[in-house]
């Protein structure tokens, strides 16, 4: 999972409940912008009345007039935009939030920063406690090794986990207590790091970063749930209403389900169980877990294949090889092993979302789905591929053909320093001409879905949108241009992050677009994204987003309402 780590900040503002319960006491009307619904019958409005959490009018000011009486009304800023709340199909809200809590690396270039970043956090854990650190970027400090780390941390086990998720960074002490040595095989799917004498640096690659994260103790509750709780705020206050959260695991099932249940959880979130191969009844376990962990705001929808790594590390799996290398990196399943779980899994009318990087990845996944629909019959499965990064023309076509959902992280779209350092001389010039080709997809027919991978890159919908219109630094809107053949305009961008983030979820139904009779998931935004220059895209701030109908954030700007 490429891409600039742009550490989101808190915003301050926090989240506003209405409580009334009397006739039209829940009555919000919106008036005096555009009202971009996204809703093809009916592309546009000035005005919109929300009634009990349901939009129950849109259209001009006399449309929605008999719903002014005891309604609070927003008189919005002429040059406004009203928008179906935001959808982030590929975030790892809860994730990320906890792991937030940890040593923060975001900012560790060298040994001098580590023990600055370490130090505080060693005197402060109790006896026995692991040392974790996350958000290591290993483009800015690749030195990783054990012995750089026990100077610092002495016989503490420590782990560090990179920002792309797939490397470790682990210190003698939790060599030792994994049994890692010189004579421990790499796992399938995985490759631990070596020196000249074969002994362990203290660098874990994909599967062989388990052989230590299995020791970590769990997280405690009271953290997992004020960290989901700053995260959720965050997003809301970026005009993000639905999630899909892509790789869950049980006690981050148990932490949505507690916010749940206490009413705390705004965000709908839909959620994705990791299987890998090898284990046992994967179908089945997940289905359990979907029966188990249910809520107003909560459902387990998908499967979540890993199916390879990355380009930066050599662990992509590429059709050809790498430059330089007679690798082409690996698949992290047979091919038999994916058909069979695609074909369970689609039997059982679950979701597959898959991360696949490589080109290789990509065409194996695609075959995946193929052999479900062959063996199943067509349906509507909407099987999702995420990131994308690189994708053999031949494949392009095959996203329509077989109804597969590409989930792109448009943020990543640029030529940052993992592109021009790291990515483009491991496969090339010609390569490189494909590197998230979202244009060709949208081309050739192709779903797209919006989504962050927060916390890999901020979850600003804002911020993808115009790195998907321009494919620039937005912080240099001067800069160079990657691949600008892929581009997408600025409604593509905005469909992917409602209409088809809906669609993904199979929420469509009920959001996704403005329209009478769905729910109330709205954003406000201070400015009109579709008439400003797209390097201003990003700069536009949320005045407000309402969920089921209710502020749940409030921003700077925003007209108080009149009425009630």
């Amino acid at each position: 999972m490429p891409g600039l780590y742009w550490k989101s900040k808190l915003l301050a503002a926090g989240a506003v409940l209405l409580l009334g319960s009397a006739a039209h006491a829940d009555t919000i009307v919106l008036r005096s912008a555009r009202v971009l619904t996204m809703d093809d019958a009916k592309p546009e409005a000035q005005a919109i009345a929300l009634v009990d959490g349901r939009i129950a009018a849109i259209g001009s000011d006399v449309d929605v007039e008999p719903f002014f009486k005891d309604a609070k009304i927003y008189d919005l800023p002429a040059d406004a935009l009203v928008l179906p709340g935001f959808q982030d199909s590929h975030n790892h809200l809860i994730w990320s939030a906890t792991q937030g809590k940890n040593v923060d690396m975001t900012d560790v270039a060298d040994a001098g920063a580590l023990r600055d970043a370490m130090t505080p956090a060693l005197a402060a854990l109790a006896d026995g406690a692991w040392l974790r650190a996350d958000f290591w970027d290993n483009g800015v400090y690749a030195d990783g090794s054990a012995a750089i780390l026990d100077p610092i941390t002495g016989d503490r086990p420590t782990y560090i986990e990179s920002l792309d998720g797939h490397s470790a960074w682990v210190n003698t002490a939790a060599l030792k207590a994994a049994g890692i040595d010189a004579s421990t095989k790499d796992p399938e799917g995985g490759r631990i790091e070596r020196d000249a004498q074969g002994n362990p640096t203290g660098l874990l690659r994909e599967k062989a970063m388990e052989l230590v994260s299995n020791l970590l103790p769990d997280y405690p509750e009271s953290q997992v749930d004020a960290a989901l709780q700053e995260a959720q705020a965050e997003a809301i206050g970026y005009g993000i209403t639905a999630i899909i959260d892509p790789s869950t695991e049980e006690w981050m099932l148990k932490g949505y389900q507690r916010a749940d249940a206490a009413d705390k959880l705004k965000l709908r979130v839909e959620a994705a169980i990791k299987v890998e191969a090898g284990n046992e009844s994967p179908v089945g376990s997940v289905i359990k877990l979907k029966n188990t962990y249910t809520g107003p705001h909560l459902e387990v929808t998908s499967v979540k294949l890993f199916v390879d790594g990355v380009i930066e590390t050599g662990t992509a799996a590429l059709l050809e090889a790498y430059v330089g290398s007679n690798s082409s990196g690996e698949l992290l399943f047979t091919q038999e092993e994916l058909n069979e779980i695609a074909v369970a899994a689609d039997a059982a009318d679950l979701q597959l979302h898959a991360h696949a990087i490589g080109d290789r990845a990509v065409r194996a996944t695609l075959d995946a789905y193929e052999a479900a629909q062959k063996a199943n019959g067509k349906r509507d499965s909407r099987h999702q591929i995420t990131h994308l990064e690189l994708v053999d023309p031949a494949d392009v076509p095959r996203f329509k053909e077989l109804g597969v959902i590409a989930n792109i992280q448009a943020l990543w779209a640029y030529p940052d320093t993992y592109i021009v350092d790291l990515t483009q001389p491991k496969i090339g010039p010609e390569r490189s001409e494909w590197l998230y080709p979202f244009g060709a997809l949208k081309e050739a027919g192709a779903t797209l879905a919006g989504s962050s991978d927060w916390s890999v890159s901020s979850m600003n919908p804002l911020e993808a949108i115009q790195t998907g219109v321009t494919r620039q630094d937005i912080a240099d809107p001067d800069g160079a241009v990657l691949t600008p053949q892929h581009k997408l305009d600025v409604m593509d961008m905005l469909r992917a992050y409602t209409v088809n983030g809906a669609y993904a979820a199979f929420d469509e139904a009920e959001s996704g677009t403005l329209s009478k009779g769905k729910r109330a998931d709205v954003v406000v935004l201070d400015k009109d994204v579709t008439k400003v220059p797209a390097t201003e895209i990003a700069s536009a701030k949320v005045l407000l987003t309402l969920i089921d109908g209710e502020p749940a954030h409030e921003g700077e700007g925003l007209p108080k309402p009149t009425g009630p």
